[in-house]
């Protein structure tokens, strides 16, 4: 893995280890997880478009193929709406390090739907990764 990918790889964890704290001290309260999904993106909104315009890329917009971007909207939809809704319900309900930890086996899903869609290798390193996922999951049941 190139040294940039790795770096910015261990950054996205931290930044995505962070959130559930924050999220799980938010619910906490008397917010519905439906409004907690909602007041999550509308910082994610305004950030967006203000960095679209700073960075020079709204123009991009112009240039997008609809067949992308109705790809990436079902994208935003299942991950973003409908995956958070889920994750904020279990939240709420569930203790956050168990929660996390499980919501995070979402790789072994890709992986199966990668393999069987979109045609990539399936490989013995994916094997033992799935092996190691599976394991995981068993130990955070005990």
């Amino acid at each position: 893995m190139e040294k940039k990918a790795f770096i910015l790889s261990i950054l996205t964890a931290i930044i995505w280890g962070l959130a559930p704290a924050f999220e799980k001290m938010g619910l906490r309260g008397r917010l519905d997880p439906y409004v907690g999904v909602v007041l999550r993106t509308i910082p994610i909104v305004f950030v967006g478009i203000a960095g679209l315009i700073a960075l020079g890329k709204i123009r991009a917009l112009e240039t997008l193929d609809v067949r992308s971007v109705i790809y990436v909207m079902i994208g935003g939809l299942l991950a973003g709406f409908l995956g958070q809704i889920t994750f904020y319900h279990a939240l709420k309900t569930g203790e956050a390090s168990m929660v996390v930890p499980l919501a995070a086996v979402y790789p072994l899903f890709a992986l199966f739907v990668s393999v069987l869609f979109l045609g990539e290798a399936f490989t013995w390193y994916k094997l033992v990764g799935i092996v190691l996922i599976v394991a995981g999951i068993a130990l955070l049941r005990l």
